[in-house]
């Protein structure tokens, strides 16, 4: 096994450094060596949050060059696009379909989101799995899941990471009362990755 590369990229408040964090523990109760890099930005304040992780026997640096990601998980349509150029040309995107429009585009008038910015993911991006982790985190009660949804559809793609790891990291990482639902948005999310 080598290097696997993950990218995590949303808006401030989404979870994503829980996501890199679960990715983190997951590799660590599997064994292996892992680097993680957090650029929090202007997170607070809506702006983009992006989070490196790299897996694997022997990992020497933890930010991942543009053209080096395997997989690009996505929280919002807007940062699946601003982060593409990271992914390998045979890199997978998971891509949670939801759009917030950036305030300074809120802010000019007659300014909008990206027009038909789901065919243009979908053209730069061959391999993209769609995730409609909004829809599954309201079905199971509560918004704040999705970014455990992104990330069992993220987990269907690493093999070497098996379901005791995935669900050691989830029980570590969340207080006890958020333990069981968490594991229901992984699981929902995992059968999304496998499609």
């Amino acid at each position: 096994m080598g290097i696997t590369n993950v990218l995590f990229a949303g808006v401030g408040g989404q979870g994503i450094l829980t996501s890199g964090r679960i990715l983190a523990i997951a590799a660590l109760h599997a064994g292996l060596d892992v680097k993680m890099s957090e650029v929090h930005g202007m997170s607070q304040r809506g702006g983009n949050v992006d989070v490196h992780v790299r897996v694997g026997p022997d990992v020497p640096s933890s930010l991942i060059p543009r053209g080096g990601a395997h997989f690009l998980v996505a929280f919002e349509k807007l940062e699946a696009l601003r982060y593409l150029d990271y992914l390998r040309p045979d890199g997978v995107a998971f891509a949670n379909r939801l759009e917030i429009p950036p305030v300074a585009t809120s802010l000019k008038e007659g300014a909008s989101y990206v027009p038909d910015i789901d065919a243009v993911l979908a053209a730069k991006a061959p391999k993209l799995v769609w995730v409609d982790g909004a829809a599954i985190a309201a079905e199971l009660g509560d918004s704040r899941l999705v970014n455990t949804v992104l990330i069992g559809a993220l987990s269907s793609h690493l093999p070497f990471l098996k379901a005791g790891d995935w669900e050691a990291a989830i029980r570590e990482r969340f207080k006890a009362k958020l333990q069981d639902i968490n594991l229901k948005a992984f699981a929902r999310g995992a059968e999304v990755g496998k499609t």
